[in-house]
């Protein structure tokens, strides 16, 4: 692709940067020029991230700085607060990896873009908001107009990423960093998202720093990678030349790691049929939308509707769909942390009563949940000894002594160290902090585990480790797992059964081989078509797959009566909303 030959967005050389006595990065060197796109990968803790923020000025004052970091010809090593406070958004800006981290818990997101609008543009508020609504459009949220004046939590952790990406884009930056933009998102929508990138860099010049695990993307988005590991430069170059002549051994485990569709070996066959051990009978759940002068009720969202499905012992049943289609709302339902607004929920033949503290103090003992943010799941002020022995504690099952024995042991299961049991949650990479939470979900020994991208946040090495170890976790106690992802090789790897949601309902449910590889519903079709490839594309810039096809809005009147939903069977129990 066509670059422009002047000077390079940005030229980092020769950079180390330490914290305290442990270095964490060692002499760094890449350039990249506009229209360029150079993705960073790496395992958690490769000190990619770290690179990222160094470049935005964000590490804290006290870390070590060596070498030179330069943006647009300035110098950032040292530079003074306010020229970087003038540079973030305008010159660089930077989509992170955690989005309920980024976005300020207590604002509107509508607040949150005209912010930044207003800090680098002559606009007024009207302006802003328009522009604002205009650019919640391009990243395809819907209602973008209505939605506006919500609040971060009202939203599903891939739409909260979509609103950091038009946040990010908001001044059409010269150099934007994007460190792990897509992790959280379908793959209909990461489609989208890339596609959406690759756009505005072939209108705009603008250079990408793209960090992430997902070898997939790479493939999709890179001109050329740099592979890092333990805080070095392995390898870089071209992205066809590493990809299909890779010359470091580390570079090549990576590339091999990555699951591919169609070639998941996977549980061959579904456990033989027994009594579920949960089951889920009509589950409504529905959130009341307000509005107007005196914040009355203007509608609902059907976050969940009408669902039926059973889980036997030692079964995994995943869920599949877009952001905001109702995964992790069923998901939550179930435990009643969201409330259901009726249905049942049965756990070992016995209907939970949520009325009664017993039923759930039962119910949440034996169903254990791993959320999708695993910043937001740690208490940022407890050592991770203290977060993975409370619940332990909490029933009065062992002893500290024997709580702290298992969470070591644990620690060790899920790829830690032992000694790490006094750490707190900040000092670690994301991807260490969803290993933590996998582990305390295990301390309880639960019958159920519901996985709400338990593994998206992890590299491409670590997360076919904890795959392995969740699946042989459920050979040898009868574990069930209501299994909630994007990743379509991840499902077809863990799965028995796939259920596919859109808009609150499911739409297929069946057989995994039956599923994924001969999909019904037209929903399910896109779904599959929208997989990327792991091949580097011959051009960047061409549509990469996925159709740009608007949401419908999840919100409906007050007075609106959903149908009754039919299911046709198109094999053994293979069922298709019709």
């Amino acid at each position: 692709m066509s670059t422009d030959q002047n000077d390079p967005v940005v030229e980092v050389s020769g950079l180390t940067i330490a914290f305290g006595q442990h270095q964490v990065v060692s002499d760094i060197n890449f350039e990249i020029r506009a229209g360029e796109t150079l993705a960073v990968v790496g395992e958690s803790g490769s000190g990619k991230s770290v690179t990222s923020m160094a470049v935005m000025g964000l590490l804290p004052k006290e870390t070590r700085i060596g070498g030179s970091i330069r943006v647009q010809g300035q110098e950032i090593v040292g530079a003074p607060e306010h020229r970087m406070r003038k540079m973030r958004g305008q010159v660089a800006s930077m989509i992170f990896q955690e989005p309920m981290m980024s976005l300020n818990p207590v604002l509107r997101v509508g607040t949150q873009i005209k912010e930044m609008l207003r800090q680098h543009k002559p606009l007024s508020d009207a302006e802003a908001r328009k522009e604002g609504i205009r650019l919640f459009e391009r990243v395809r949220i819907p209602d973008a107009a209505r939605r506006f004046d919500d609040y971060p939590h009202m939203f599903s952790g891939g739409m909260r990423q979509r609103i950091m990406i038009a946040i990010a884009l908001a001044c059409s930056p010269r150099l934007l960093i994007a460190d792990e933009p897509t992790t959280a998102l379908d793959v209909t929508i990461q489609a989208q998202i890339l596609d959406l990138l690759n756009d505005v860099q072939r209108e705009t010049g603008t250079a990408i720093l793209f960090i992430t695990h997902d070898m997939g993307v790479v493939a999709n988005m890179a001109d050329r990678v740099m592979v890092m590991r333990k805080g070095e430069t392995v390898e870089t170059g071209p992205v066809k030349e590493i990809f299909h002549n890779p010359g470091h051994r580390y570079t090549k485990m990576l590339i091999d790691a990555v699951p591919q569709l169609g070639q998941g070996e996977g549980p061959k066959t579904a456990p033989a049929k027994a009594k579920p051990v949960l089951s889920v009978r009509n589950l409504v759940t529905r959130f009341d939308v307000k509005g107007g002068y005196f914040n009355r009720k203007v509608g609902r969202v059907h976050a969940v509707e009408g669902l039926n499905f059973d889980i036997a012992p030692g079964e995994t049943l995943s869920f599949v769909g877009e952001s905001g289609c109702g995964k992790s709302t069923t998901g939550r339902s179930i435990l009643y942390l969201n409330p259901p607004d009726s249905g049942e929920v049965v756990f070992d033949g016995k209907q939970v009563n949520p009325e009664r503290p017993s039923d759930l103090t039962h119910l949440r003992r034996n169903v254990q949940m791993i959320f999708q943010d695993p910043f937001g799941s740690l208490d940022p002020k407890q050592r991770i000894g203290a977060t993975l022995a409370e619940p332990l504690l909490c029933h009065g099952l062992t002893s500290k002594a024997e709580a702290r024995e298992k969470a070591e042991h644990l620690l060790e299961r899920v790829g830690l160290e032992a000694n790490m049991i006094t750490r707190l949650p900040h000092e670690f990479s994301g991807g260490q902090r969803q290993r933590i939470c996998i582990a305390r979900a295990l301390m309880l020994d639960p019958k159920v585990v519901i996985a709400d991208e338990a593994v998206s946040a992890l590299d491409v090495s670590v997360k076919s480790q904890v795959i392995d170890l969740l699946l042989g976790l459920q050979e040898e106690m009868g574990l069930a797992y209501l299994f909630i992802s994007h990743d379509m090789a991840i499902v077809e790897r863990v799965s028995h059964r796939v259920a596919v949601m859109y808009l609150g309902e499911i739409v297929e449910i069946g057989p995994r081989d039956e599923v994924i590889s001969n999909p019904r519903h037209p929903y399910t079709q896109r779904l599959m078509k929208a997989v990327p490839s792991s091949e580097p594309v011959e051009d960047r810039h061409r549509v990469i797959g996925a159709p740009v096809v608007e949401l419908p809005s999840p919100i409906r009147p007050l007075d609106y009566r959903p149908p009754v939903r039919e299911y046709a069977t198109v094999g053994p129990g293979h069922l298709v909303a019709e």
